[in-house]
């Protein structure tokens, strides 16, 4: 495995950035969680004893506020930290779309707190509460979690509002955040979509079928937002070819 941070040919307190290194340390951190998860999901389908099931839950990416929703704040933080790295070097050289890189970590950082704080959830229920008494839509089916609907409408407003910036940047790194995109937004919004569905007609509280998708899901997400990562790191490298960690001996 490749050293996210390469000093080969560095002299000592000097520290260059691999972007793909980098990326390579995500993933392998990505396969070695959900690796364990699946003792987890096994531990929860089987029926296994509670000690057991207790301990489980701090590993089953399924479950939320555990080590793998940790990983999955940090690595969304990470983003939104490159992010506003590049925002700083855009706006020392006045470059257009200065605005949009800075409101893009903001909402990376607003990824990382509804990650860690299920914030989604609430404002399923609230567009429950608030949609469902109007008859105008109910939480059944692929809308059982219905937090997916006014996510989904933020989603197409962002997409509109960063077409024009999307279309300044590199190709490379055009396509490679339309990649991350699709890859994150195909697990936390299309398989959570089938999941519910799976959700509200099983008969057992924890199915085997759900529990695959859940962890599909979960890894598609994690995965997106490594590429995101790395996609970030890689043009920060391309606007900043020196950029790198030093410090006082």
């Amino acid at each position: 495995m490749t050293n996210p941070i390469n000093s080969d040919s560095r002299p000592p307190g000097h520290l260059s950035i691999d972007p793909w290194g980098f990326f390579k340390t995500l993933l392998t951190i990505i396969g070695i969680l959900h690796i364990i998860s699946a003792f987890a999901v096994w531990a929860r389908v089987s029926g296994a004893p509670w000690y057991i099931n207790d301990f489980a839950e701090y590993l089953n990416v399924g479950i939320e506020q555990n080590i793998p929703t940790l990983f999955s704040v940090l690595i969304w933080t990470t983003a939104a930290a490159i992010t506003a790295l590049i925002a700083h070097f855009e706006a020392l050289e006045k470059a257009p779309f200065t605005g949009r890189w800075r409101a893009l970590s903001l909402i990376f950082l607003f990824l990382a707190f509804d990650e860690g704080t299920t914030f989604h959830e609430h404002i399923g229920s609230l567009t429950e509460e608030y949609l469902t008494p109007m008859g105008w839509i109910a939480p059944t089916g692929y809308l059982y979690f219905i937090w997916v609907l006014p996510y989904g409408a933020l989603v197409l407003l962002l997409a509109g509002l960063y077409a024009p910036f999307l279309d300044a940047l590199p190709s490379r790194t055009k396509w490679g955040l339309i990649l991350s995109a699709t890859v994150f937004l195909g697990g936390a919004m299309g398989i959570e979509m089938i999941s519910a569905s799976v959700y509200e007609q099983q008969t057992v509280r924890h199915s085997a079928l759900y529990a695959v998708l859940y962890s599909i899901e979960e890894f598609l997400e994690m995965l997106g937002v490594a590429l995101l990562n790395f996609f970030m790191l890689d043009y920060l490298k391309t606007r900043v070819p020196t950029l790198s960690l030093s410090w006082r001996q």
